[in-house]
């Protein structure tokens, strides 16, 4: 029997590129995807993450490396301050807000029209929608899931914006999907290019059940895959964190501010198992 310690796979952090922005904080402990985590609607039990806290931390960071910021939660723009914090961040780059369209009608696309017309940075939207079917889609996402996105969708596409579809997916049937979704487009007049699909591979059941550990080799060599943590950053209330779907998990956490954190990642969660098998980008923009 050989007498070795096997450890998990090793990431390199790189420069920081991408910052995504976790606006509201004290969340319940799902590792949904779902939009990075299912919340309550009722303002009372919601806390922010400040505007100062969020000024404080990018004038921590190099802007002539950060590529696109990333503003997260089912419903970031319920922030009582996402206007100021919007133009902020597009004083530095582009924004990418996460949304399952809830805070999304015809006259909140006009005036995030005027905002991003203010400046030269773009305003993308990446819109939960798991399928292409109405009944399909709310038995994953919840009654009325579907055409809340719909709605989204159409009133962002009516003013100039190019919506990108967040689909969460097992990979046999992203064919499919990316079928009836091009129908559904066709139907309600958006586009369906390969641009505006962002497909997250969800993991069968005995994927989940496999520890990350038993497939590695005995070594704590730094290897080079492809994954977000190696040139993003999730600012949160608690820390800064690798990934998005490892907030609040230790494993996760790797410093206290962008200017102090660990260089290095170990792909110990289940979580990382998406981008160790899938070998991409899931959730930066990585089209650049």
């Amino acid at each position: 029997m050989n007498n070795y310690i096997i450890q998990a796979q090793c990431i390199t952090l790189k420069d920081l590129e991408h910052l995504f922005i976790d606006m509201e904080y004290e969340k319940p402990q799902n590792k949904s995807f779902g939009v990075y985590r299912s919340r309550s609607f009722n303002q009372k039990n919601k806390k922010y993450l400040q505007t100062d806290e969020i000024k404080a931390a990018l004038k921590e960071i190099d802007r002539t490396k950060l590529k696109y910021i990333y503003l997260t939660g089912k419903n970031a723009m319920s922030h009582p301050e996402f206007n100021h914090i919007l133009r902020l961040c597009l004083s530095y780059c582009s924004v990418t807000i996460f949304s399952d369209g809830s805070c999304i009608n015809d006259k909140k696309a006009r005036f995030l029209k005027r905002v991003e017309d203010e400046g030269s940075n773009e305003i993308i939207f990446k819109i939960k929608l798991n399928h292409y079917d109405e009944k399909t889609n709310d038995n994953i996402s919840g009654r009325g899931a579907f055409r809340k996105a719909i709605h989204a969708i159409t009133a962002l596409n009516k003013y100039g914006f190019n919506p990108i579809l967040l689909i969460m997916a097992q990979p046999e049937n992203i064919t499919d999907l990316k079928e009836g979704f091009i129908e559904l487009g066709k139907k309600f007049g958006f586009e369906t290019e390969d641009i505006n699909f962002a497909f997250i591979p969800e993991l069968n059941a005995n994927a989940q059940k496999n520890n990350l550990n038993t497939e590695q080799q005995p070594t704590n060599k730094v290897i080079n895959i492809k994954t977000d943590c190696m040139t993003s950053r999730l600012l949160t209330k608690s820390g800064i964190y690798t990934c998005p779907l490892l907030i609040n998990d230790y494993r996760g956490r790797c410093g206290s501010s962008l200017s102090d954190y660990s260089k290095k990642c170990y792909l110990e969660a289940t979580e990382c198992l998406r981008c160790i098998k899938f070998g991409q980008y899931l959730y930066s923009n990585n089209w650049v």
